[in-house]
């Protein structure tokens, strides 16, 4: 009797553990900090390009992990983002990750993360008996955030580079001194102004055309607008310029900034040059299509901004 008794305690304690791991979740929260040679902007703007976590953050229960959602609230001298990852079988991650300056140059993140299974048995077994390893990959996602900001490939901050050699080229330019309030329509003037003066067969792409802009103070700016032309044209009046561009290696990236407001996009593309071993080699060009008509705009456009760049290695 004594031995029917402990079989059919073991068997209830079996039935219940069987009956918790079915029907409980299993949930396991790891913590870890981490300091990242960065500033804010770039640390912050890396967390909210989800589209592009899948470059740093890795798990082996989601193929392509991109936050179903994503937070960030300020909190005194720090910036804390929340998020959530999910799949379809019952498997989701909560985490929590606190953004605050560490000293000039680096920033302090304070990471932490939950681990969710709600219907795989063999993985709540796992993360019962054996967490360790789900600590491991969370501390693997940190060390590769971090590099993919010390160490960029061609996604930083958001922004997405390419590295192009551009052919050579022949500029017609025209330069003007305009109120900061008035870019977008002497923009689209200065090129018509352009155009209206070259014969429509030696104008090279129709349509496309470069600009750059130089604030000189919180009113005006140099504006400066080219258009490409063949090398049958030989020469222009003045006030019309034409330079001669060599083939030259560039990186281009796209932008959906105002045209004034790409100062952030200009920032990141200048740290993005450093920590390849590349310096620019000129000021960079803003290039227009059709599509970009800033003078008709309402809203924000995409633009793509050229660096002509040289090695410092």
């Amino acid at each position: 009797m004594q031995g029917k008794k402990i079989v059919l305690i073991v068997l209830t304690v079996l039935l219940g553990a069987l009956f918790f791991l079915l029907t409980i979740p299993m949930r396991r929260t790891y913590r870890a900090e981490i300091v990242v040679n960065s500033d804010e902007l770039i640390t912050c703007r890396t967390l909210l390009d989800t589209i592009n976590w899948e470059h740093w953050y890795s798990d082996n229960e989601i193929t392509r992990p991109s936050p179903d959602s994503l937070t960030m609230q300020s909190i005194k001298k720090s910036k804390l983002f929340a998020y959530h990852l999910k799949d379809q079988n019952g498997y989701e991650k909560e985490g929590q990750i606190e953004v605050s300056r560490k000293n000039r140059w680096n920033m302090q993140i304070s990471w932490s993360e939950e681990v969710v299974f709600k219907n795989n048995v063999a993985k709540k077994i796992q993360l019962l008996f054996n967490p360790s390893e789900f600590r491991t990959a969370f501390l693997q996602n940190m060390v590769q955030f971090k590099n993919a900001i010390e160490h960029p490939d061609n996604i930083f901050g958001g922004l997405t580079f390419e590295r192009k050699e551009m052919p050579a080229n022949k500029l017609v330019i025209l330069t003007d001194t305009v109120a900061l309030s008035e870019v977008k329509e002497q923009i689209a003037y200065l090129h018509d102004k352009i155009i209206a003066q070259l014969p429509a067969e030696e104008i090279k792409h129709p349509g496309i055309y470069l600009s750059q802009h130089e604030a000189l103070n919180d009113s005006t700016t140099m504006l400066c607008v080219a258009v490409a032309v063949t090398d049958a044209l030989q020469e222009v009046k003045e006030p019309f310029e034409m330079i001669e561009m060599d083939e030259h290696p560039a990186v281009i990236i796209e932008t959906q900034k105002s045209y004034t407001d790409m100062d952030e996009d200009i920032g990141i593309m200048y740290e993005w040059l450093k920590k390849n071993d590349k310096r620019p080699a000129t000021s960079y060009w803003i290039r227009h299509t059709p599509s970009a008509d800033i003078a008709k705009a309402t809203g924000k456009n995409s633009f793509t901004i050229i660096q002509e760049v040289y090695s410092i290695k």
